[in-house]
């Protein structure tokens, strides 16, 4: 059985894990991961181990929903309901609760029909102004927006132009490469488990720094980007070594 460590940067579905085991070509590998973002649902069936070293939380177990009680029917049919004599009122108690309301229900409409008194008018606008000042406050306003205009285009047009998105995303990936490095130095279960591997896979840009320190620091395990490169590994570990 072989052993295999995922350095990954991206967020992985667990379907991933099965395509892992069908590119490699070998069901029975054991597969730990060393993610900086958690992957994006339960995972522990899939995987031997899955470490996160970067923000964020694991997702939580599926909860397993209980089977439902088999309620059994009662066998003896309850009995007729009995409406007691003293539960009905008499028609004297209705027509003295009726004399009660009608009091009420009077005072309710007399407040209904009070007119409500106006509300009070909203305060006058503040005078335009006019003449010579006008004519200065229209030219000051023209200006805040001519500035305002001018301030927002040209950065914006240079902020979605393909080289700068090119530089950008290079300078974010190498950070985050450098960061998630220095995170797997830093932690000793990552290391111990990557001394166990029989290949280290780098899957993506994020990973590659790391990558390249780890096959630095140890040349007995190939440490490779992706996984084709990472079967032609493990296919020439199987193949059987010459006589000759």
């Amino acid at each position: 059985m072989s052993n295999v460590v995922l350095l990954s940067t991206r967020k992985l579905p667990p379907t991933y894990f099965d395509q892992v085991r069908e590119d490699l070509g070998d069901q029975d590998i054991t597969i730990d991961v060393v993610g900086w973002v958690a992957p994006s649902a339960w995972v522990a069936d899939k995987v031997n181990t899955f470490t996160l070293i970067g923000p964020g939380r694991m997702p939580a177990a599926p909860v397993v929903e209980p089977e439902p009680e088999t309620v059994t029917e009662p066998t003896d049919e309850a009995p007729d309901a009995v409406i007691a004599p003293e539960a009905v009122a008499d028609p004297e108690t209705v027509v003295e609760d009726e004399a009660e309301v009608a009091p009420a229900a009077a005072q309710v409409a007399a407040a209904a029909s009070t007119p409500t008194p106006p509300a009070t008018p909203p305060p006058a606008a503040k005078p335009r102004p006019t003449g010579a000042k006008r004519v200065v406050k229209a030219v000051e306003w023209r200006a805040r927006k001519a500035k305002k205009v001018a301030g927002r285009m040209l950065p914006k047009a240079i902020k979605t132009s393909a080289p700068v998105k090119f530089l950008r995303g290079q300078r974010a990936t190498s950070d985050l490469g450098k960061t998630y490095w220095e995170r797997v130095l830093s932690r000793r279960d990552v290391l111990s488990t990557i001394d166990q591997a029989d290949v280290v896979i780098a899957l993506d840009a994020g990973a590659i720094w790391a990558g390249w320190n780890l096959g630095q620091r140890k040349a007995s395990t190939p440490v490779v980007l992706g996984l084709p490169a990472a079967r032609r590994e493990l296919d020439m570990m199987k193949a059987p070594v010459g006589n000759g």
